[in-house]
């Protein structure tokens, strides 16, 4: 039988998945993740939830394929982590859904504060941030991962207290010395050409003063994290 391969981003995440970990998984695709990390005894037991039956009948196919027995994984249909417990989790993925949505997941799961959280958003990056901040979690480091010609962040969070953010980091996230994160500085380019283009179309219409000082603050801020950055990497 062929081995389970990850994607790039999947494979991230396992990564920081800590040996022993109770494992849930939400908006499993094909229950990819956990089937491996239990593949792998990395973890002593996953729940896989969707609010889809597809998903989860996929993930149902994965595990059967790879002789993962049914006792070490659950997958059911709920909404985020409505049908799963706390004791049941000590570490939760929640990959490839906007922001806000999983924003709104963990707002109704107040026990993921003690949890850690390996978050991989696709849009609504900064409200996230945001709303993790003003909610009691704190984000212990982000890895950027170039998965085609795409490149995606992943978020380590607890719970606890950050200091405030500039709105740059809002944007792209905190840098400290030392980070291994190879991806980032290409990752900062490209953000950094993004609002250049965005605040080029914005002055073609007629933008409020306000407006544009915010776009003109935030591209300014980016370009002093991508040269800390680059500094540090010398």
């Amino acid at each position: 039988m062929k081995e389970l391969e990850l994607t790039p981003r999947l494979m991230a995440i396992a990564d920081q998945v800590p040996q022993g970990a109770r494992l849930a998984d939400v908006g499993t695709d094909h229950a990819y993740l956990p089937v491996y990390l239990l593949l792998k005894d990395r973890i002593r037991s996953a729940v896989a939830s969707d609010v889809n039956e597809g998903p989860l009948e996929r993930g149902r196919e994965t595990a059967r394929t790879y002789g993962v027995a049914e006792d070490k994984i659950s997958l059911r249909i709920c909404d985020g982590l409505a049908g799963v417990e706390a004791h049941e989790a000590d570490t939760v993925a929640i990959c490839g859904m906007g922001g806000e949505l999983i924003s709104r997941i963990l707002g109704a799961a107040p026990w993921t504060k003690d949890a850690l959280l390996l978050l991989q958003p696709m849009s609504s990056q900064p409200e996230l941030r945001q709303w993790l901040l003003a909610n009691g979690y704190a984000i212990e480091g982000e890895l950027v991962v170039k998965e085609g010609e795409k490149y995606y962040v992943i978020l380590t969070v607890r719970g606890g207290v950050s200091e405030p953010y500039t709105s740059a980091e809002l944007w792209v996230g905190r840098q400290q010395p030392g980070d291994v994160n190879p991806h980032r500085g290409a990752y900062l380019a490209d953000q950094i050409r993004r609002r250049e283009r965005a605040l080029a179309g914005m002055k073609q219409g007629n933008p409020s003063p306000e407006a544009l000082a915010r776009e003109e603050e935030l591209l300014e801020g980016l370009k002093n994290l991508e040269k800390e950055w680059n500094a540090w990497q010398r």
